[in-house]
């Protein structure tokens, strides 16, 4: 188990690259359960406390807000709120 302290802006870039991540893997239909849980977890998640994650939940996070970062890299944008979470993952 992992302890990320989360903030109102951390919950809503994980759920953002979880939800891009989840409707990716809905449409190739591989491992979605997964990621629908997380989704389910981090939203009920109060903000600005610390949560705990399992080390594949970690795992999967880590790569939904990396892919959302180069995402947002590759259109231009700013990408200081997904680094952050991004370094809480590692």
């Amino acid at each position: 188990m992992r302890k990320i302290k989360m903030t109102r802006a951390n919950k809503s870039i994980l759920l953002k690259a979880l939800g891009d991540y989840y409707y990716r893997q809905r449409a190739m239909n591989t491992g979605w359960r997964e990621t629908g849980y997380l989704i389910l977890k981090v939203d009920s998640l109060s903000a600005s406390k610390k949560a705990a994650f399992t080390s594949e939940e970690v795992y999967l996070a880590r790569n939904a807000v990396n892919q959302l970062r180069n995402k947002k890299i590759k259109q231009g944008q700013y990408t200081d709120a997904t680094d952050d979470m991004l370094l809480k993952l590692f």
